[in-house]
């Protein structure tokens, strides 16, 4: 039973907990997603799965603002309502152990005639949710060929795992190797450990921020261009990511990463991203995307900032 402020009550069953909704299945009007300010109390007699909790919990007691709820192990304690971002039927989560999502786009510049020119800059980001694990991985390949410049390609992956062992709280280990010609970077590589804090994550928004340490690697294509021709060291690093979505439906975004030796206070570097992502047809989207990297200690000859704009179409899931 679903009772709002207003005094409706609505017989059907739970199907989801969102950090502003909750997703109820009526009985005569199926699926209806109401705001959780418009909600007095919720009654349900099935177990849930509550972000954090490997076990499934049962709700003792929900009025407005505090949910009481008992897990496997006996113990009980109250849940600010607003501030829950997931909750299910722990019977669906068992059963629908993985949610896939992301979005692919492209950009590209062709010309030929007076001015022979190719540039190709595509990207891939993908989602794969499993119980309390997020893998979160990201490509994108990047070519750049004219009459002045022959064969500029840069090759990126990185790989994050994301381990929810508390309702907001989260372990994290990060990797990514990059190949970037422009940079004289044969393949830069970095593996590292951390923690991150999540301060929402729905459908519509997300905020989440992380710290830990790093292992960086640098292999330089001209080594008589490199101080250092192998470089590894030590770093820190934190890393926030933020996404919000319109009702009219754009999504903007902003990532970044900054990365900090230990052993050297002029050792540092950082990337970031900024963009919007707006539907053109269901599934299919434009992007603009500003995207800036700074090395304080860059190879040879090489400067220490570099800038791109791209506007190129794409699809998600």
């Amino acid at each position: 039973m679903l009772t709002l402020v207003n005094g409706d009550r609505i017989h059907g069953d739970l199907v989801l907990v969102e950090r502003e909704h909750v997703v109820w299945k009526s009985e005569t009007f199926g699926d209806i997603t109401i705001e959780k300010g418009k909600i007095l109390s919720l009654e349900t007699d099935k177990d849930l799965k509550i972000a954090g909790r490997d076990e499934p919990c049962a709700l003792a007691g929900h009025r407005r603002e505090q949910w009481e709820l008992y897990c496997d192990e006996g113990d009980g304690w109250v849940m600010d309502f607003p501030a829950i971002d997931r909750a299910e039927p722990y019977i669906n989560f068992v059963g629908n152990p993985v949610i896939f999502h992301g979005n692919v786009s492209a950009a590209g510049v062709f010309e030929n005639g007076n001015r022979e020119r190719e540039d190709w800059d595509v990207n891939g980001n993908f989602d794969v949710r499993h119980d309390d694990f997020h893998h979160i991985i990201g490509t994108q390949y990047q070519n750049q060929n004219n009459v002045e410049v022959e064969g500029l390609e840069k090759y990126r992956l990185n790989y994050d795992l994301r381990w929810i062992f508390a309702e907001k709280w989260f372990a994290a280990g990060n990797s990514s190797w990059l190949h970037e010609e422009a940079r004289n970077l044969d393949l830069s590589s970095t593996v590292g450990l951390g923690l991150g804090f999540l301060f929402f994550d729905t459908d519509k928004s997300a905020l989440s921020v992380q710290g830990g340490v790093s292992s960086l690697k640098e292999d330089f294509i001209d080594p008589t261009l490199a101080e250092d021709p192998s470089k590894r060291y030590a770093a820190g690093r934190t890393a926030w990511d933020f996404r919000y979505k319109f009702e009219m439906g754009p999504e903007i975004y902003y990532n970044q990463e900054v990365l900090q030796s230990l052993d050297s206070s002029d050792d540092y570097q950082s990337n970031a991203e900024i963009g919007v992502r707006t539907p053109l047809v269901k599934g299919v989207l434009m992007e603009l995307k500003y995207a800036w990297q700074y090395d304080n200690t860059p190879s040879l000859e090489s400067e220490k900032e570099d800038t791109k704009m791209t506007v190129g179409v794409g699809y998600s899931w």
